[in-house]
């Protein structure tokens, strides 16, 4: 047997430990779709990728609880804060599913394969929590200007709030398709 099969054989066994491990981790946890995971479940890096979008959510709500009686709040806000805490909550569901990805990219590597398919997976969930947060904080940006502008009696600004409820759902749908892939494959 040469070393190029024998290395083919322990990227294969390693991916179906993997596969394993999903699969055990989601029995025991009761399914990864019906669990939504504590930051103290997270990893340490894990933590650290979703914290922006965590305050960028906690920000939204705050926006959202000062200015309830402005019509740009009340309008927007219920379904906006809908899209919002259900983005946070399928990309924190998303980040076990990061870690495991993070670990099979590092042994892939340690072992001399290629890593760039869990490194894909990841830089996609990345990308997608670095869309949300910027799509979320644009909706408090944009709650924020038009409770100021009609507090300073200026014309309210044209807004493109329901244009960018429609992107925060469109990176909650892709959190979703994401971890649905990812669990189809364990």
């Amino acid at each position: 047997m040469g070393v190029g099969s024998i290395l083919v054989m322990g990227f294969v066994g390693l991916m179906i430990g993997v596969v394993g491990y999903i699969f055990i981790r989601s029995i025991t946890k009761g399914g990864q779709n019906s669990h939504f995971p504590h930051p103290s479940e997270l990893s340490s890096e894990s933590r650290a990728v979703i914290r922006p979008l965590r305050l960028a959510v906690e920000n939204f709500e705050t926006v959202l609880k000062a200015n309830s009686g402005q019509e740009s709040a009340r309008i927007i806000g219920p379904n906006a804060l809908d899209s919002v805490r259900k983005t946070l909550q399928e990309a924190t569901k998303m980040m076990p599913n990061r870690d495991v990805l993070v670990e099979v990219a590092r042994r892939t590597e340690i072992q001399g394969n290629d890593p760039s398919a869990p490194n894909d997976a990841i830089d996609q969930i990345d990308r997608n929590i670095a869309e949300a947060t910027s799509a979320i904080d644009a909706l408090t940006l944009k709650i924020t200007s038009a409770t100021r502008s009609i507090a300073d009696g200026l014309p309210a600004i044209e807004s493109d709030l329901p244009d960018l409820v429609k992107r925060l759902q469109n990176v909650s749908q892709s959190f979703d398709e994401v971890n649905q892939s990812i669990n189809q494959d364990s």
